[in-house]
């Protein structure tokens, strides 16, 4: 993984834009300042510090969370030395960019209080991420009512239809990073997110054939997935194997949870899915190894 992306590389990952990241930033402060942001993954800080030196002029705070405490950006400080080496800003700049407030955790407990941030990025982080469930969850918690989150949850090929799980422990040709099962048949994830839409959450796969979540959250309140994790399944994508087309093992991380019997039946009753129609056989084009 690259820990070096730039601003444009990030936006290019979330959307096949340039620009998608500045352009709700600038909607965003349209309607209220000051505005907070939080990029999960920021690597040696190279889109982060960009973007916060874009924004310079702008009340805006601007925030990352790593796992990886390693050089060259092991605190604060050491992205003054980052923005130079990265060409974001000349010597004589720097006293005018702010540089954003940066630490390492595990991203599945955000340490941040309720609904803190205008707008929370990730591009290629999530894929490995085990627990994306909570994740997700910790995302909309940290998220203020009229924000917006985009989180990059991996490449094609993962969105797999309401079909019969395989046998063993691939339960899907498609290689999704984030599958959801009841028993022996595996639940869309676009079509279980459904069940958590209303008042204040809504959620769009945008990017496709990418996986990437866009997140908007209308008004206070917390998510609960109700979903159960599945140690049996949910492994390193190494373990599967699953390979791209030049032949290189995919990484990441495959989370795997069981839904409740209460949320299959729901999706029965509003048609998200319909038992007489679950696929019981494989695409032909198989990712599998």
């Amino acid at each position: 993984m690259a820990r070096n992306r730039s601003l444009a590389e990030v936006n290019y990952k979330i959307s096949k834009t340039y620009d998608l990241l500045q352009r709700t930033l600038t909607g965003l402060l349209e309607r209220r300042t000051p505005a907070r942001v939080l990029e999960v993954g920021f690597g040696e800080g190279r889109a982060l510090l960009e973007f916060a030196w874009q924004f310079r002029s702008q009340p805006v705070a601007f925030f990352g969370v790593d796992k990886k405490q390693e050089p060259p950006v092991q605190c604060r400080d050491d992205l003054a030395k980052m923005a130079l080496e990265f060409g974001v800003c000349l010597p004589d700049e720097l006293g005018q960019l702010r540089l954003p407030h940066i630490d390492f955790y595990d991203a599945t407990e955000l340490r941040f209080p309720d609904e803190h941030f205008d707008l929370i990025y990730s591009a290629v982080t999530v894929r490995f991420i085990p627990d994306k469930a909570r994740f997700l969850e910790e995302v909309c918690r940290v998220l203020r009512p009229g924000g917006v989150a985009y989180l990059h949850i991996g490449q094609k090929n993962w969105d797999y239809p309401y079909s019969q799980a395989l046998p063993e422990i691939h339960l899907t040709p498609y290689n999704s990073r984030f599958v959801l099962k009841y028993g022996g048949e595996l639940i869309p994830l676009p079509d279980y997110l459904q069940l958590f839409e209303g008042e204040v959450f809504r959620f769009e796969f945008i990017n496709r054939p990418r996986c990437v979540l866009k997140v908007e959250k209308r008004r206070s309140g917390r998510l609960d997935l109700q979903l159960q994790w599945n140690d049996t399944y949910s492994m390193s994508m190494k373990a599967l194997p699953y390979r791209h087309k030049s032949g290189k093992i995919q990484g990441g991380f495959r989370s795997v949870y069981d839904i409740p019997e209460e949320n299959y039946r729901r999706l029965i009753g509003l048609g998200r899915i319909h038992p007489e129609t679950l696929r019981k056989d494989s695409p032909q084009e198989s990712p599998l190894i």
